[in-house]
């Protein structure tokens, strides 16, 4: 019993310990229906986002909750965009899909790759107050101006991809077992 209450505390604090909040715009039009709260989903490929957050430019934006990422700043690849990549196969489970003034904002949290199956059925406490907080963000961002390094055709091109899914709106497989939510 030991063992398994050490390894739970061990999953929660690599789950929810550090969290910085990313930022990546995009249009995603109808595959923006697909999210739903509670969903794990898996990202095939790096996952860029920014560190900056700025008035909203596009239809959706992903605010993503993550402890697991490489700031490009730090190896003197980041353009002023504040990228930061997370790692192809990552898992992020959907807190909330909010929608405010003509704009979405879907949070996701990046999940440890060895707890997505631990993590999927929890409901802890602090993704409720995770989520009131990143609305809080969203809402203020709202009445922002877009960080104009953020609006560019090579940012907006970059980030335009729907994460958790392929370019026909299907969910990528949780597994390689060909596992779907």
């Amino acid at each position: 019993m030991m063992e398994s209450k050490k390894t739970i505390e061990n999953m929660y604090n690599m789950t929810y310990e550090r969290l910085t909040m990313l930022y990546r715009d995009v249009d995603l039009g109808e595959y923006g229906k697909a999210y739903e709260k509670g969903m794990i989903i898996r990202e095939k490929t790096l996952t860029g986002a920014s560190r900056y957050g700025g008035g909203v430019f596009t239809t959706h934006r992903y605010a993503i909750l993550s402890n697991n990422y490489k700031d490009a700043a730090a190896i003197g690849q980041d353009r002023n965009e504040g990228l930061c990549v997370m790692n192809k196969d990552s898992y992020f489970k959907v807190l909330d899909v909010y929608n405010n003034q003509g704009k979405t904002q879907i949070t996701l949290l990046q999940l440890p790759e060895k707890a997505w199956e631990f993590i999927e059925n929890v409901n802890a406490d602090v993704e409720d107050k995770l989520v009131e907080h990143v609305r809080s963000r969203f809402d203020e961002c709202l009445e922002d101006e877009p960080i104009p390094m953020l609006t560019t055709d090579n940012w907006l091109e970059r980030c335009s991809s729907p994460l958790g899914m392929d370019e026909e709106g299907n969910l990528f497989p949780l597994s390689d077992e060909n596992k779907t939510y």
